[in-house]
């Protein structure tokens, strides 16, 4: 019992970030072109209810029936957009989402404009936006994705869940993107610093661990149980 109230005093006295501040900072790296310094990665993270519900949406499908999802995350003119999952095999998944935004004149209302989110051309969100609110150049940017690794059984009876693969790495570093998610029995994050190297030394099949990442490879590594709070590991 003393160790439980230790551990929450802890983690509650964490340094704690907002997903809405994250994805600020993601944002403004990306237009700057740069990766953020190790210094300046957050020690944790508080995620909305909404992020949790489509985190647990696509363990709950991938542990169904074992095949892999994925879905990505995107900031679309001041909206966090995530989209539908996308259903691969036993050992893979692959996105080919696009997000786009249209501003109309109302239909209806002088003054005002209709903005029109679609996500993979089929339309998500819709709201009015008075005219002086209507931003000269529509902003979308490619925030992250997220993918399931499907549980397996071991000969003593016992689950297990892989981690990050040497190919999941890869894609993180071809990518150019800041940050990537792999939701097992908990949802893990990696993401790339100004000193991650752009080449992966890591074999397919290779066990990668959380040391390995962070040794070899510079990344920030966090993890949380489903609803809590993503911590720094």
């Amino acid at each position: 019992m003393l160790d439980f109230f230790r551990q929450l005093f802890s983690s509650n006295s964490i340094r704690t970030t907002s997903f809405f501040t994250l994805y600020q900072n993601i944002v403004r790296w990306r237009n700057a072109k740069v990766y953020p310094y190790p210094y300046n990665l957050p020690e944790a993270i508080s995620m909305p209810e909404s992020f949790w519900k489509d985190v647990i949406k696509i363990y709950r499908l991938t542990d169904a029936d074992g095949m892999e999802r994925a879905m990505s995350v995107w900031y679309a003119d001041g909206d966090l957009v995530t989209t539908p999952p996308t259903r691969g095999d036993e050992k893979s998944v692959t996105t080919r989402d696009s997000i786009s935004v249209k501003y109309s004149p109302h239909p209806t209302r002088n003054g005002y404009y209709r903005k029109e989110v679609f996500v993979n051309q089929k339309l998500t969100k819709r709201i009015d936006v008075f005219h002086e609110k209507a931003p000269k150049k529509v902003g979308i940017s490619y925030l992250f994705n997220m993918h399931t690794h499907p549980k397996y059984s071991m000969d003593d009876g016992t689950t297990l869940y892989s981690f990050f693969s040497a190919q999941d790495i890869r894609s993180l570093i071809s990518s150019q993107a800041i940050m990537t998610g792999l939701v097992t029995d908990k949802l893990w994050l990696l993401m790339r610093t100004s000193e991650t190297p752009n080449s992966v030394p890591f074999n397919d099949g290779e066990s990668l661990t959380v040391e390995t990442l962070k040794d070899n490879m510079k990344l920030g590594v966090y993890c949380a149980d489903f609803n809590g709070k993503v911590i720094k590991q």
